[in-house]
């Protein structure tokens, strides 16, 4: 499988995670405390949406379009030079950024993985260590103690019901890139830096519940099909989003990296 078109945002993006064993879950009761066995994390008060600038026509959840613009400035518009030289680092080795996936899935193929991959990505441990300790930086900001919030921030984003006037056209939707008629392959993209951090030991129990909620959003994502720069991209039925989140939020590594050897869409769709 061949992925020859870059995406927007997805370099930086990729220092999403995946790892571990998972147990049965539930939405609200899915955050990282609960994967380091310790229970649902007390949820405090949310910070107050209201106390936000108010941003002429932007729709959809407030909290969650702030979010993802703070992610996007950190991750993709305007990264620190030390971001931006992890990214560099880390990409290097496979040929380019539009050369990850398929340097990933060729690991896979090859039967031995994943001491192969492992082994092209443990010497720039530092550069994932990086981009870990950057993005979780505004995950914890925003979603610290509220694990249904930062559920349903992803499940808004896989829906692209989240539109932001502040981007310029063609990315005024907070959800995965693409050019149309082609589906993202920018879910695809994430997964090897995803895999990295599960291999080389970092924060693994929070990545891991990162990676699910990508996962979850892929899949709503292609169900949904939104579309760019639309303010008012419908939302699935509830009942269909929660089934298809727990779904993601119950898979373990080994699932992880089956469900991502499939393209462009799940195998499972839907189901």
């Amino acid at each position: 499988m061949s992925l020859n078109t870059i995406d927007r945002r997805s370099v930086l993006r990729a220092a999403l995670g995946v790892a571990g064993a998972a147990t049965a879950v539930s939405l609200a009761g899915a955050g990282p405390a609960a994967a380091h066995g310790r229970g649902r994390p007390a949820r405090p008060p949310r910070r107050n949406a209201a106390d936000l600038p108010a941003v002429p026509g932007m729709t959809g959840d407030r909290w969650h379009n702030e979010f993802w613009y703070q992610y996007d400035e950190v991750s993709y518009f305007n990264p620190t030079p030390e971001m931006t030289a992890a990214v560099g680092a880390i990409i290097t080795p496979f040929g380019g950024f539009e050369k990850i996936y398929d340097a990933w899935e060729a690991t896979r193929q090859s039967g031995s993985y994943p001491r192969p991959y492992l082994d092209l990505i443990k010497p720039n441990k530092d550069a994932f260590v990086v981009l870990s300790r950057e993005q979780r930086k505004i995950y914890d900001e925003y979603y610290g103690g509220d694990p249904r919030g930062l559920v349903d921030a992803f499940q808004q984003f896989g829906q692209g019901t989240l539109y932001d006037p502040r981007r310029p056209e063609g990315e005024r939707v907070h959800m995965m890139n693409f050019t149309p008629p082609d589906p993202t392959h920018a879910y695809h993209r994430w997964h090897p830096f995803l895999a990295g951090f599960v291999l080389l030991g970092i924060d693994t129990a929070w990545w891991t519940h990162i990676n699910r909620l990508a996962g979850a959003a892929w899949e709503l994502q292609s169900l949904a099909q939104p579309q760019i720069d639309r303010d008012d991209n419908p939302p699935l039925p509830r009942r269909t989003v929660d089934r298809l989140t727990v779904k993601w939020l119950r898979r373990d590594r080994a699932a992880l990296d089956r469900a991502f050897d499939a393209w462009p869409y799940p195998a499972d769709l839907g189901k």
